[in-house]
């Protein structure tokens, strides 16, 4: 096993981020499943991501429909920034 040197802050919410985890499983869970965790989401992410996109490309003309589009992001963007507040916590 490999060693890591993460400062207080990050190491904090992991700690935190690998509560969370262990209360919704009811198991232990290792601060290695928690790093998998937040990396195998980020990597869904970003597929999800290129779909949006794929399909973006054929809206180029409807206005209204990016408008819409733009406005959910950044009502899930203010949702995400709200719930990595509440994790600092």
């Amino acid at each position: 096993m490999g060693t890591i040197q993460i400062d207080e802050k990050v190491k904090g919410m992991l700690f935190t981020f690998a509560a969370e985890l262990q209360q919704r499983s009811g198991r232990r869970v290792s601060l290695s499943e928690a790093i998998k965790q937040l990396l195998e989401i980020q990597h869904k992410g970003q597929k999800d991501r290129e779909r949006i996109l794929s399909l973006f490309g054929c809206l180029q003309r409807e206005e209204k429909a990016r408008i819409v589009l733009r406005e959910l992001r950044r009502g899930e963007e203010r949702r995400l920034e709200s719930l990595a507040g509440n994790s600092h916590s």
